[in-house]
């Protein structure tokens, strides 16, 4: 079974403009729904802050383009190992209109569910080939992302059983099968979030 690899939109709003790019960040987190655009993580999941990626990486452009540095179409609200991957990693025109990084889908302008899906254990798969050669220079095959996605399903599931529990007699059977069955899953998001940032911050302590 395939499951949509996100359920929001990625759009441009800010109109502001900086001669820092770190000024862009909150706008950034608004425009990318508190999302990592590449592997679509939450932000509040993890303790490590999102940072900001150059979709046209600085490596690439700094000698040609230095207005990219600070250009909000090339900025891209990323999770930290995300931005490690994909580091200075670049091929084709620097000077390409629209900006183009021939090795990634721009996730500002390509729906990533048109490229990904999950299935049932949350690994994040694609059939297209410049999609799979993401998935390899991300490291979107890591274990890391199928449990952040495990997580956040135990999560939607708690919170869905408490929206149903306030239409019940507290006194009723259901209401109190529903209430253990809500503690269990709390003990159980607990440990595993628990094992999933400690090894989320692991990974973001290596140099790529």
């Amino acid at each position: 079974m395939k499951y949509n690899f996100k359920e929001h939109n990625i759009l441009r709003n800010c109109d502001k403009k900086f001669d820092d790019y770190h000024k862009y960040k909150p706008y950034l987190k608004n425009d990318f729904s508190c999302r990592c655009a590449y592997c679509n993580l939450r932000d509040e999941s993890v303790t490590t802050h999102f940072e900001i990626d150059h979709y046209i990486p600085k490596d690439a452009f700094e000698n040609t383009r230095p207005e990219l540095l600070t250009l909000y179409d090339n900025l891209v609200y990323s999770c930290k190992k995300c931005n490690q991957a994909k580091s200075s990693k670049f091929e084709g025109e620097v000077n390409s209109n629209p900006l183009d990084n021939e090795l990634f889908y721009n996730p500002a302008v390509v729906d990533y569910n048109t490229i990904f899906y999950r299935d049932e254990s949350g690994s994040i798969l694609s059939d297209d080939k410049k999609g799979r050669n993401m998935i390899k220079l991300l490291k979107l095959y890591r274990p890391i992302n199928n449990l952040a996605w495990i997580c956040e399903k135990l999560y939607d599931c708690r919170l869905q059983i408490e929206e149903k529990m306030t239409d019940l007699d507290t006194g009723s059977n259901e209401y109190k099968s529903l209430n253990e069955i809500k503690h269990k899953l709390v003990e159980l998001y607990s440990d595993l979030r628990d094992y999933f940032i400690a090894n989320y911050n692991e990974i973001c302590l290596i140099v790529e």
